[in-house]
C-alpha cells in the first residue's frame, strides 16, 4: 500500500549555551501518548518551500523570529497513515518573546551545561549535542 508523504521542519534553537525546549500541551500529551518534549515546528503546507514552512511553523508556535545555520538531523519514520519525514535545523540568533500557541504549555531555556540531568529524552539531548555542533561552527 502506498503511503501519502508528510514533510515537517522543526528547528532547535539556541541563544547563547541555552537551546529552546517546548512542553506539549496536556491535550496533545494525552491525544498522541508522548513524552511531551518537542521543539518548535510542524508540517509543510501544499507547495509551500521547507524553509517558509519552518518560519512560519515557529513564529507560530513561539512568536520567535529565527536565523537558520543548517540541517541537523533527518528523522523518516514510516507510521500505519503516513510516512514522515522530520528535518530539524540548528538556529540562532531568536528575536522578540516567547508566546506559546495552544499546542504547548510551558517553554525551557535549558543551559547546555546542564543537558545531561534535564528530564527529556535521550535521542533529544543527541540531537540537541549534534544542532549545537552545528551551530558552533
Amino acid at each position: 500500500m502506498k503511503k501519502p508523504y508528510k514533510i515537517a521542519a522543526k528547528a532547535i534553537i539556541f541563544e547563547g549555551d541555552r537551546v529552546l525546549v517546548l512542553r506539549k500541551s496536556k491535550a496533545e500529551r494525552s491525544a498522541k501518548d508522548t513524552h511531551g518534549w518537542d521543539f518548535p515546528g510542524g508540517g509543510l503546507e501544499p507547495s509551500e518551500p521547507l524553509m517558509d514552512a519552518l518560519y512560519r511553523e515557529v513564529k507560530e508556535e513561539t512568536g520567535l523570529q529565527i536565523k537558520v545555520v543548517g540541517p541537523a538531523y533527518i528523522y523518516d519514520d514510516i507510521q500505519d497513515e503516513k510516512h514522515l519525514i522530520i528535518i530539524k535545523f540548528a538556529c540562532q540568533n531568536p528575536v522578540g518573546e516567547v508566546k506559546l500557541s495552544a499546542e504547548h504549555d510551558n517553554f525551557y531555556w535549558t543551559e547546555l551545561g546542564e543537558l545531561d540531568q534535564a528530564p527529556y529524552p535521550e535521542w533529544m539531548k543527541e540531537e540537541i549535542r549534534r544542532a549545537h555542533r552545528i551551530y558552533m561552527q
